[in-house]
Formats: C-alpha cells, sequence, structure tokens
C-alpha cells in the first residue's frame, strides 16, 4: 500500500507533452534558445558571466515586446 508504483501525476488532469516551437510566443522561444545555449555552453556561467553568443541572444530577447 502506497509504494513507489502507485504514485501518479494528478496536476492536470492530462499528459504532459513536449511544447513544440510552435507553441511559444516569440519572447518564450527567444528565452529558451539562451537558456538551451547558456546551459551548454563552457564559456556561460549561468547567471553570473554570459558569452558572445548568449549575450546577443539575451539583447535579442530583451528586444522583443512583452
Amino acid at each position: 500500500m502506497g509504494g513507489r508504483s502507485d504514485w501518479r501525476d494528478t496536476s492536470s488532469g492530462s499528459p504532459r507533452a513536449a511544447a513544440t516551437a510552435a507553441e511559444f510566443t516569440p519572447k518564450q522561444a527567444k528565452f529558451r534558445e539562451y537558456m538551451d545555449h547558456s546551459q551548454g555552453c563552457a564559456d556561460c556561467d549561468y547567471g553570473n558571466r554570459r558569452c558572445a553568443v548568449a549575450q546577443g541572444i539575451w539583447e535579442a530577447w530583451r528586444a522583443l515586446p512583452q
């Protein structure tokens, strides 16, 4: 009773699907691009230092309207 196999996600009532780029606003897509880059870049220190590519993506994100 109550073992690990009994757990289920009841947060939304429906299974989660991987989001595609078409499901994001341009601002969300640009932020995702920034996050994907910064997490895989050896020159970026998340939150503290950005490489030139990350800085360019960040500036493009900031320039987009809400």
